[in-house]
């Protein structure tokens, strides 16, 4: 092509361009319609399942492991033995612990006859007790005593004050004397005798403290041969204990998690052996970036998804908020402060899970939406649709008479996908999709529905 024919198209080119661009020719843009539904706010994170608690089982004490023959994965029932220790030389101390227990019991037998002496106690007990209630009758009496001297005395002064008053005869005054007198010597006679009685009580309690403390003496051989029993039988006892933790039994009925060794070897005690799980205890363990957690609730409905569940996400809610935030490094090195959140299952999932033939055990990584508000039949439109002015006013172009008109609109709810408008467009609205920052209100437009975002 030669160059006059070169710059003669282009001339035609820009003329054309010119020429589309004075003319009225709508622009084509993507929309949707708002509509009425159900809008839901949400907080999307990555999780794992986690087990509330782990049983471990582990060396009880030193010594040498026999093999192990459960295997991840296997079902285990309570009580079902899961690993044992080779106890030969354990039994053989068990036996030795034994002999001496009963070595000790024998010689106990011949030192510990004190027949007579308990017999004499037996009897100062029952005179003792029929001392005090001797003293308990003599305090009786005294107390009484007392308060008929006291009465006597009151009698005698009220009497005195009619004598002064010339109210009573001399003589009547003089029996009231009389009556006082007898009165108070009745008390103290009573005084005497129940003190009396309190000496004779204490004479027998020291009589009967001389007979036990002859039992003691008599039976000192016999405490120390016990408190030797007692040693003896705390040392049986232990290696029993011992003889019965190296038979190693499964706490709750689970399932396998973990198998750190197989083969017989020796190994030290507190060395974890195997880790059993309830699986149907399975929960989600998700980390919450910690501005968030404040609108999130117990009970907060929870979708949990992703290739470990299926195709088909699980319901559950939220059982748990810690009260503790933690400091966690992001993938891209930034420091997030963030809150551990703990979310059940529904009981569908292993209904869900068996249709799949699919199998889910701790540790798995999962994805969960945590909603945090839902509305229901409230206008919405694609979230992509709304944009901010530069005040900040959340704004939509609204396809009216085929021309984009621009609108000020006052949102609820929103997600990544949806929001909900609560005023400035009406249900069955066309909204433009993403406009582009060269439409200008009241532009004409040639709207193109997208029924999927």
């Amino acid at each position: 092509m030669s160059r006059k024919s070169i710059i003669i198209t282009v001339v035609l080119l820009i003329g054309l361009g010119a020429l589309y661009l004075l003319s009225d020719a709508p622009l084509p843009v993507d929309v949707t319609v708002a509509e009425t539904g159900e809008v839901k706010a949400f907080i999307e994170e990555r999780a794992k399942t986690s087990l509330p608690r782990i049983y471990r089982i582990a060396m009880p004490l030193n010594g040498r492991v026999l093999p192990i023959t459960v295997e991840e994965d296997e079902k285990v029932s309570e009580g079902q033995i899961v690993a044992s220790m080779d106890t030969s030389d354990l039994d053989a101390e068990v036996a030795k612990a034994q002999y001496r227990v009963e070595q000790f019991a024998r010689k106990i037998v011949e030192q510990s006859d004190t027949r007579l002496e308990d017999n004499s106690l037996v009897q100062f007990d029952e005179f003792l007790k029929s001392m005090d209630l001797t003293v308990e009758a003599a305090s009786k009496q005294q107390d009484a005593s007392k308060a008929k001297w006291q009465y006597a005395r009151d009698e005698f002064d009220r009497k005195y004050q009619l004598f002064k008053r010339s109210a009573l005869s001399e003589s009547e005054l003089n029996e009231a004397d009389l009556f006082k007198k007898q009165s108070e010597i009745d008390y103290q006679k009573d005084i005497l005798t129940w003190r009396s009685l309190q000496a004779i009580q204490s004479a027998m309690q020291i009589g009967k403290i001389s007979i036990l403390k002859y039992k003691e003496k008599k039976e000192l051989s016999t405490a120390v041969l016990q408190e030797e029993q007692k040693e003896a039988q705390s040392q049986l006892d232990q290696l029993l204990r011992d003889q019965k933790r190296a038979t190693m039994r499964s706490p709750v009925d689970g399932t396998i998690l973990t198998r750190n060794y197989s083969n017989e070897r020796t190994l030290a005690a507190g060395d974890i052996l195997l880790e059993i799980g309830r699986l149907q205890d399975l929960e989600v363990e998700v980390d919450v970036l910690s501005q968030y957690v404040g609108d999130i609730q117990i009970g907060s409905l929870v979708d949990i998804e992703g290739p470990a569940i299926g195709k088909q996400s699980v319901r559950g809610k939220v059982k748990r908020i810690y009260p503790k935030g933690f400091t966690k490094v992001s993938s891209l090195g930034v420091e997030q402060q963030r809150v551990k959140v703990i979310v059940s299952f529904d009981q569908s999932l292993w209904k869900q899970l068996k249709e799949q033939q699919r199998s889910l055990g701790t540790d798995y990584r999962v994805r969960v939406k945590i909603y945090t508000e839902i509305k229901q039949d409230v206008v919405k439109v694609s979230r992509s649709a709304l944009f901010r002015n530069a005040s900040g006013q959340w704004q939509a172009y609204v396809v009216r008479n085929n021309k984009a008109i621009l609108t000020d609109v006052k949102t609820g709810v929103m997600n990544d996908f949806d929001a909900e408008i609560e005023k400035g467009i009406q249900s069955g609205e066309r909204v433009i999709i993403a406009p582009s920052m060269n439409l200008q209100p009241g532009e004409s437009v040639e709207p193109q529905v997208i029924r999927e975002l």
